[in-house]
Parts: structure tokens; C-alpha cells; sequence
């Protein structure tokens, strides 16, 4: 018999560390859905900000939140804390620069009303301005079935975009706390390897920061969490509580996905004009791994991690003009000719080409001239 719509009782875990000045958007964007079966655990690692002026008046209104404080941790012990205390259902992860869309839990519980035989659910997602003033890009999810092992290729959306269960987060271990960047990859990798399934929603119900200054990203330190996450992917997880039939090891050469995501790493190294940092980076891993690399395999340098959703005509010229000389300076030093050259900065900078064209030209000649690869800077 199917259930009635607040049946499922949800729990939205959202940490927080020195970000109260986004904390209300994200609040609000829970409470005031029209779904009352909630539990809204927000956890405070140790912020030095108005952390607590924030919450006061939240709490005053709304009994359904619970505070939990600690000294900084970090991003993973912290979700791991709100994991300590959740009792819902579902568990959702909510950064606190980040919000759901309105129905979020609607949407949610008809979904698995209708497809219950789901451990993961998730949903389309949008990449928008710190301002939310405008969207840069907008993912729909589509593909249903068991997680692994096509996670260990790629992650599955954004983190709060995705619903687990409670019974199957209980088994995984948490959040890796070793981990400075992509710990929720790592995360959904082992719920794959305990034989999860998940339903895929094709409609847009969270948004999602996108910091368009890729100043602040440490392209290393996310390319070591990157090969990690990748390499033990592949192996059997003792961190995992129960057995799997999916939880073994894999006879798989990871070298061309840690080579991928490499490429990615070397983009955000690059956009930041860091030239000399790139080419010793380069032929440290080139020799390390002895890769060859193919002229097209260079077009994910321009990434999600980098400049990927940059595509008003602000934004494509600021990349032609400070960003695309280095990505030349680059090519050069590591060996291609002047015709490589060229024809690599056209595959990386394609989407900014294209849509200049669009901009300048108009829908119908811009199409022609991106139909024949005629780009200018």
C-alpha cells in the first residue's frame, strides 16, 4: 500500500564552519518547504563568526533544529558528528552555502513512494552565483541501478543533492576525516560496494555556490585526494561493516582515470597563472606514471573544477585575455609546435569559443561558423 506523503521522515545535516552569512539561505530553505517531518541537525565546528546570533532566532522558531558544537574538525568529522545524531530515514548533506529548492521533500518522498526498492536517490542540480543572482549551469541526472562499479569512474552529482539511507549509512563508516577534498566520492563509492542502487530525478531541486574565483582551490591537494580515492576504489574496503559480494577487489588499471583527473588539477593550475608550478607538477607525474598524452585528452582541462560554466561575455574575455596566455606558455614548454598550440588552446577554450560566436554572431551564423571551428580571440 503505498505510504502517505510525510511518512519518511528526512534528516538535513548541515555544517557549518564560519559561514553564517549564507547559514539563513540554507535554513530557510529547509524550514520553509511544505514537509514538517523533519529533523535539521546543524553542526558547529568551532566557527569564530556570528555562528550563534544566527541560530538563536532560528531555534526560537522553529523546534525541529538541533545545535551541535565542536572544536574544528573538518568538513568529513563534522557530517560525521550530525551522522552520530541522526534518526531519520533518509540523511540529506547540506553545506551551508548551499540550499534546496522549494518541494525538495516533496518531490523526494513521491519518488520513493513510487521506487522504494532504492538504498540512494538523486536530483537534478544548478551551479549559481555567490549572489544567486545567476545560473551558470544546470545538471539532470538520468541513469538508475546499482552504483557500482561506475562510481569508481566519476562522482555521482552534488553531495546534497543525493539521499541515503539511514540503514545503509550506518554500515559505511562515515566520512573519511583524511581527506581534504572528495570525501562524499568516497563516500558513495563504498555505499556502492555494499550493492546500493540509486534512482536518478531528473528535475532541478538544489543549488549550488559556484565559486568563481578558482583562486582559492589547491589543485594538489585535490589531485592527491583525486589518486586516493580512485586507487582504493578498486580494493576491498575494510571500512565497510557488512559483507557484499561487490566489496572485492577489481581487476582495473586506474592509471587513466588518476590521468584524468590530473589533466583537471593541471587546468586549475594553469587559470591561476600558476605557469612554473604546472610544468615541474607535469613532468613529475609524466615521469612517475610514464603517460603519453593525446592532443584531445588536454580538453578537460577545462573543467567544473576550473572554468568549464564561465560562459557570459565578461567572463569569456577575462579568460582570453589573463588566462589563455598561460595555457599557451604551458604548451609551448612541454614540446608541441606552434600548430599544436593553436589547435590545443581551440580544444580546451572550445565551449568559451563557441559561445563568443553565438554572442557576437547571433544563434544562426554563430552555429556556422562553430560548424567549421572558426574561432577568434
Amino acid at each position: 500500500m503505498p505510504k502517505t506523503t510525510e511518512f519518511y521522515k528526512f534528516c538535513v545535516i548541515i555544517p557549518c564552519y564560519n559561514q553564517a552569512h549564507f547559514l539563513s539561505d540554507s535554513l530557510n530553505s529547509v524550514i520553509n518547504q511544505d514537509y514538517r517531518n523533519l529533523e535539521i541537525l546543524v553542526i558547529n565546528d568551532g566557527s569564530t563568526d556570528n555562528f550563534d546570533l544566527v541560530m538563536s532566532s532560528f531555534i526560537k522558531k522553529d523546534n525541529r533544529i538541533k545545535i551541535y558544537s565542536q572544536p574544528n574538525q573538518g568538513l568529513s568529522a563534522t557530517r560525521n558528528t550530525g551522522l552520530k545524531y541522526a534518526n531519520g530515514d533518509f540523511i540529506v548533506f547540506l553545506d551551508a552555502d548551499d540550499w534546496l529548492e522549494i518541494d525538495f521533500f516533496k518531490n523526494y518522498s513521491k519518488v520513493i513512494n513510487q521506487f522504494p526498492d532504492f538504498e540512494l536517490y538523486r536530483c537534478g542540480y544548478s551551479y549559481w552565483s555567490l549572489d544567486r543572482g545567476k545560473r551558470y549551469h544546470t545538471h539532470l541526472p538520468s541513469n538508475d541501478g546499482l552504483l557500482y562499479p561506475n562510481v569508481v569512474k566519476e562522482n555521482i552529482g552534488a553531495c546534497h543533492s543525493i539521499l541515503i539511507k539511514k540503514s545503509i549509512a550506518d554500515q559505511l563508516g562515515g566520512f573519511d576525516i583524511s581527506l581534504k577534498s572528495c570525501e562524499d566520492w568516497d563516500y558513495w563509492v563504498r555505499a556502492g560496494k555494499l550493492g546500493a542502487k540509486i534512482k536518478s530525478i531528473p528535475i532541478d531541486l538544489v543549488g549550488y555556490r559556484y565559486i568563481t574565483d578558482s583562486m582559492s582551490r589547491n589543485a594538489k591537494v585535490m589531485y592527491t585526494s583525486l589518486s586516493k580515492v580512485i586507487q582504493r576504489s578498486v580494493k576491498k574496503d575494510f571500512r565497510i561493516s557488512s559483507e557484499s559480494m561487490f566489496n572485492q577487489d577489481l581487476n582495473w588499471d586506474t592509471s587513466q582515470l588518476i590521468k584524468n583527473q590530473f589533466i583537471k588539477c593541471l587546468g586549475v593550475l594553469l587559470y591561476q597563472g600558476n605557469v612554473e608550478d604546472a610544468l615541474k607538477w607535469y613532468e613529475e607525474e609524466h615521469g612517475k606514471w610514464e603517460w603519453e598524452f593525446e592532443v584531445k585528452e588536454f580538453a578537460i582541462m577545462n573543467s567544473q573544477l576550473s572554468f568549464k560554466y564561465f560562459l557570459d561575455s565578461e567572463n569569456i574575455q577575462y579568460l582570453f585575455v589573463k588566462v589563455l596566455p598561460s595555457f599557451e606558455c604551458f604548451f609551448k614548454n612541454i614540446g608541441y609546435s606552434c600548430n599544436d598550440v593553436v589547435k590545443l588552446i581551440q580544444i580546451v577554450f572550445e565551449p568559451q569559443f563557441k559561445k563568443k560566436n553565438h554572442l557576437k554572431f547571433g544563434k544562426y551564423l554563430g552555429k556556422v561558423l562553430n560548424t567549421f571551428s572558426i574561432y577568434n580571440v
